[in-house]
């Protein structure tokens, strides 16, 4: 019995180990060379700004690409009108965690 738990043990350290190595534990970093922490932050910025393009009215059936980078949310797309594009950035700017918007919206169809 003692022998199967210390194998067992063993394993799930080595398990432990393992992730820790590939990044899983504290540190590491992302592709782009962000902590996966920053990566986090940022998608869950991306996560909070879709949803609110999404709950406005005016622009939740347009196609509004968003990208987020350090806190900087990048919009690109197509939208009606400079009022709709506008609108857009207003929306970005007030979610929190966004340190900036760089609005790349194309304007007309």
């Amino acid at each position: 019995m003692r022998i199967v738990m210390a194998a067992v043990v063993l394993m799930l350290l080595g398990g432990c180990a393992t992730g820790t190595m590939m990044g899983a534990g504290q540190g590491g970093q992302a592709a782009d060379g962000r902590s996966y922490e920053a990566a986090r932050a940022d998608n869950v910025i991306s996560a909070a700004v879709d949803r609110a393009l999404v709950h406005d009215r005016a622009l939740r059936a347009l196609a509004i690409h968003v990208q987020t980078y350090d806190g900087i949310v990048t919009l690109s797309g197509q939208v009606d009108d400079a009022a709709m594009a506008r609108r857009a950035e207003q929306l970005v700017r007030q979610v929190n965690g966004v340190r900036g918007v760089d609005n790349q919206l194309q304007i007309g169809r």
